[in-house]
């Protein structure tokens, strides 16, 4: 009883009171449904799921509310989930251009109903990898934390891309947000070959998971050795701005 009080007044403090009373009795109550957010329009989540998790994350504790030191003009969100956080840099960073992949189905499907308002946000049906080709996903039942790893019998699959496509498809220079949240994969991506996608990049924004995944961290700082860069962190956020040499 004590947390729902605490996350009533901090919707109190975010929205004001009468939208955060509305939609904190809107949360409570929440079956599959839709909330509406003044700047945002409305956003589809599912009951008995992490979208409510997700939904606090990013709207309430504001996790994505970096201070950056450039206006980024390419995001590319990786793991976009149901595109809550696209919709967050999408009001954010209007002029912005974000492509944000979801290897999921049925996230899929959401990610395109939340964002469909944004026209500079293009979702895309394919999962982050460390080269292009056809992958499996293990599922999972919060929604939140399905992996993606090399074929497996019987499982689901989806197509897979990696950063270098990513910029050579939609012919981008350079990326000036990438934001990985990818359950693991990381660790793949980063032992791989990354000196033709990774200098391009402007500020790397990820979270790491050594608890799926262990050897996630050591992947990602071996592959940044060499690499100038100032990195601060923001709950479960590391924060990486690349400084020319």
């Amino acid at each position: 009883m004590k947390n729902k009080v605490i996350m009533i007044m901090r919707y109190f403090h975010n929205f004001g009171f009468i939208k955060g009373l509305q939609l904190s009795i809107r949360i409570w109550r929440l079956k599959t449904g839709s909330l509406n957010l003044t700047k945002y329009g409305k956003i589809y989540l599912r009951n008995n799921s992490s979208d409510m998790d997700i939904f606090n994350q990013i709207f309430i504790d504001k996790d994505y509310n970096i201070n950056l030191s450039i206006e980024p003009k390419v995001i590319v969100d990786c793991g976009a989930n149901i595109g809550l956080t696209s919709l967050f840099f999408a009001v954010n960073f209007p002029s912005a251009s974000i492509f944000s992949f979801e290897p999921e189905a049925e996230n899929y499907e959401i990610l395109k109903i939340n964002t469909r308002q944004f026209p500079k946000v293009t979702p895309v049906n394919k999962a982050i990898w460390s080269k292009d080709g056809v992958i499996s996903i293990l599922k999972s039942s919060s929604f939140d934390s399905h992996k993606v790893t090399e074929s497996v019998i019987n499982s689901d699959t989806v197509d897979s891309i990696s950063i270098a496509s990513i910029l050579t498809k939609y012919n981008l220079s350079e990326i000036d947000l990438l934001k990985m949240d990818i359950e693991g994969a990381e660790k793949e991506i980063f032992e791989a070959e990354i000196q033709d996608w990774l200098p391009k990049i402007k500020i790397l924004v990820i979270e790491l998971h050594d608890r799926f995944k262990p050897g996630c961290s050591m992947s990602l700082f071996n592959a940044l050795k060499g690499y100038n860069y100032n990195m601060s962190i923001k709950g479960e956020l590391l924060i990486f701005e690349f400084r020319k040499k």
